[in-house]
């Protein structure tokens, strides 16, 4: 009678957004509870009691039974293997690399190839010897479980990523938004920068598959599709669901997006007004109609960037008309290295007539995203207008919405 593999490889598959299949598959470690049932064994390798030695002899074994299964299927994906930073210690610079030489052995293309880095114990000067090793095989790198507790900027520095996983504690803290979603929005931003691929893992609702869309990822994977599996199924199995979601994320963008441009085209609108209420740097803020909600402080410049009127602020109240009052404390201050200032300009020498809006920023005085637009008037000054990014809303304790100052 065949005895059972004690520990043996799961399947989780990995999904290419753009293609709406499944392009690859990360090998996880299994073994079977009293009642039979596949389970991970992913506490061994955080308890400190389990012998490291058996435990690498346990991790290269479920890495080249997966490498065996990989080597005899026609599906035309890619296999992802995690290694531990710990392992690397157990390879000299003369010793062969053991993933190496199974892929090898397999006769398995390396450059179909994945190799997990997982965010932990380990040094950069190894891990870029190792890594030169496996890119020299012609296989490829990710950075798992980027943005935990233990994750460095120098890894992305050091390995040169083809693919970055985001933490999936921290993506899903991101879905609260605040602070941890800036943090996985600037993650997004840097992956895009340094040539990478962004992975969320760990999707399992709808909103967390639209959440990962939003931070720009080309790969997810997730409960939401698939648990790891004994095998691998059609790459085509996700189109269909696939299909759908982006349909209906398209259309949630979309009424976004038209509400967004009616917000800002209301913004304008009232940019234009208060263009006309200026006395030289004065602002007769009476003559002008309700300003609406968001529109929070108007002040000029110099060319130079020098602050030379006060803020005319505007504060707003639930159920109240908001109120203007003016503020001194920023005049002759020099916003010259700000964005929206050289925007500004740039629309000047480039002889734009209408007005230019900045990027989204985070206000330092309230917390708040907020945009600056600016036009060049004449006589030296440039106007800004501060303005809440649409959406940027909070409640009072009556549930009342209204726009923050």
């Amino acid at each position: 009678m065949m005895t059972k593999v004690q520990y043996f490889p799961y399947f989780q598959p990995i999904i290419d957004i753009n293609r709406m299949a499944i392009v690859g598959y990360e090998a996880l470690a299994r073994t079977r509870d009293k009642d039979d049932r596949a389970v991970s064994i992913g506490a061994l390798f955080s308890d400190p009691d389990f012998n490291r030695r058996e435990l690498l002899t346990i991790d290269r074994s479920v890495r080249e039974q997966a490498l065996a299964y990989f080597a005899k299927s026609q599906h035309d994906v890619f296999l992802s293997l995690n290694l531990s930073p710990e392992w690397m210690d157990h390879i000299g610079d003369d010793t062969p690399v053991p993933t190496i030489a199974m892929t090898q052995k397999w006769k398995v293309d390396p450059g179909r190839i994945l190799i997990e880095f997982v965010e932990g114990a380990g040094d950069n000067d190894n891990m870029q010897k190792l890594l030169a090793r496996y890119r020299a095989a012609g296989m490829c790198i990710a950075i798992d479980d980027f943005g935990a507790g233990s994750s460095h900027l120098d890894r992305i520095i050091a390995l040169e990523p083809d693919i970055i996983k985001l933490d999936m504690n921290l993506f899903k803290r991101a879905m609260a938004g605040g602070v941890s979603q800036e943090v996985v929005q600037s993650i997004a931003h840097l992956a895009r920068r340094t040539g990478s691929e962004l992975l969320c893992e760990g999707v399992e609702t709808e909103q967390e598959f639209y959440f990962a869309l939003e931070c720009g990822a080309r790969y997810v994977q997730g409960y939401f599709f698939w648990p790891a599996l004994p095998e691998f199924i059609d790459p085509d199995s996700p189109k269909e669901i696939i299909r759908l979601l982006l349909e209906g994320f398209v259309k949630r963008n979309l009424d976004r997006e038209k509400k967004l441009m009616q917000y800002m085209q209301e913004m304008e609108h009232y940019f234009l007004s208060v263009q006309t209420a200026l006395n030289d740097i004065e602002l007769n803020y009476n003559s002008l109609h309700q300003a609406p909600q968001g529109f929070a402080r108007v002040f000029i410049c110099r060319y130079d960037g020098i602050q030379i009127s006060p803020n005319y602020e505007l504060s707003h109240h639930p159920e109240e008309q908001p109120i203007w009052q003016v503020d001194d404390n920023n005049r002759g201050a020099n916003w010259s290295m700000r964005p929206y200032f050289y925007q500004a300009l740039a629309a000047k020498e480039l002889q734009h007539k209408n007005q230019v809006a900045s990027q989204p920023y985070r206000d330092v005085r309230s917390g708040r995203m907020r945009q600056t637009i600016g036009k060049v008037l004449s006589n030296n000054r440039i106007l800004f207008a501060d303005i809440l990014c649409f959406g940027e809303e909070d409640k009072d304790s009556h549930g009342n919405t209204f726009y923050l100052r």
